[in-house]
């Protein structure tokens, strides 16, 4: 018998995420790690006249991929957009079982690659196929988050399985303040940063297109970006962690960055390409049942009391912004010491609203 955490985890990639359609084409990619979710996302997706397809990942494919490839072979992509454009929707699993896998992997290969993706990732970012993005539970994201695997099977399924249109209520009223304001101030440890936001108006994720879900972001003015911030939460980037990261932004761009471990990554991630010094995203965490960092964005972001930004490029729904090849979340832990000001008026201390 199907475990009921993963059925009702199908149920809201299949029926809230994607509504899919009776007829619609639906593609669901993952790996062998995550058999039992593709399982239970398949069934649905038949019961609802929909059409499934499936490509599964063995473990240590990737390794071999960048291993063996040559440059033709980086920069081809056919067969992946074959996939997306031939598709209505599309959930994407992650169930890594090595989140090591790419560490020794030629770096200046997985820029290649990423490039040569970019616009596969535009197709995505236009709306021409909806999409959804979630984790399913293995021993390595256990091991990453520092759980056992029941721990962390219970920690995914009480951020994944909420009432998603409950919490999209509970985020109006505060991203309608940040909607009236220009300015956005950051301040905290070794942190004071300005992001402009005038006239761009928030978009509001509640489990359309990640789950778990619960933050609301923006697409800043990537010109105006001025002052510096400290992450003491790690970050995952292609495989590698990268730790106390510091960045300085003078005109929009990063002018001078840092970190404390992980440097050659973060610098070559920051040398992509033009937009890759500049920020794509202003995002604001919301969820408050995901209250501790695991080193995996997809939840880390989502954390109340915390803020993330992303350089690179912009998600065009909220609006004209930057252009690149990557997109990099950075979360700032606001709980402990961190202010958030419109326009010169606090309205977060702590973690906690004031509005």
């Amino acid at each position: 018998m199907a475990d009921e955490r993963i059925v009702k985890l199908a149920e809201i990639l299949v029926d809230h995420s994607l509504e899919v359609k009776a007829g619609e084409k639906v593609l669901i990619i993952g790996s062998m790690g995550s058999e039992l979710l593709i399982r239970e996302c398949y069934r649905l997706i038949m019961r609802r006249g929909a059409i499934p397809f499936t490509h599964v990942f063995l473990p240590e494919l990737k390794k071999v991929f960048y291993d063996e490839a040559n440059e033709s072979q980086l920069q081809n992509t056919e067969f992946d957009e074959l996939l997306y454009q031939n598709c209505d929707a599309l959930i994407q699993i992650d169930a890594k079982e090595n989140l090591t896998e790419l560490t020794n992997v030629d770096s200046q290969k997985l820029t290649v690659h990423q490039k040569a993706r970019l616009p596969i990732m535009e197709y995505m970012m236009q709306g021409k196929v909806r999409w959804v993005l979630t984790r399913f539970p293995t021993q390595a994201f256990a091991q990453q988050a520092l759980m056992s695997l029941e721990e962390y099977e219970e920690f995914v399924y009480s951020a994944t399985n909420v009432d998603y249109h409950a919490l999209h209520e509970s985020m109006i009223h505060i991203s309608e303040a940040f909607d009236q304001a220009s300015k956005v101030r950051i301040v905290g440890k070794e942190t004071d940063l300005t992001i402009d936001i005038e006239g761009r108006k928030a978009v509001i994720c509640s489990g359309k297109q990640n789950i778990p879900d619960g933050e609301f972001f923006y697409t800043p003015n990537h010109l105006k970006t001025e002052g510096h911030i400290y992450y003491q939460w790690p970050t995952v980037y292609g495989g590698r962690k990268v730790q106390g990261i510091r960045l300085t932004f003078k005109e929009g761009k990063i002018v001078e960055y840092s970190a404390e471990s992980g440097q050659e990554q973060l610098e070559q991630a920051l040398n992509t390409d033009d937009g890759a010094k500049f920020l794509g995203e202003l995002g604001i965490g919301m969820n408050t049942g995901i209250d501790m960092p695991t080193s995996d964005i997809l939840f880390d972001e989502k954390i109340g009391g915390s803020v993330h930004l992303a350089v690179g490029r912009a998600y065009e729904e909220g609006g004209e912004g930057n252009k690149s090849a990557i997109h990099w979340d950075m979360v700032k832990n606001l709980k402990d010491g961190g202010e958030i000001y419109l326009d010169g008026k606090l309205v977060q201390k702590d973690g906690e609203w004031l509005l």
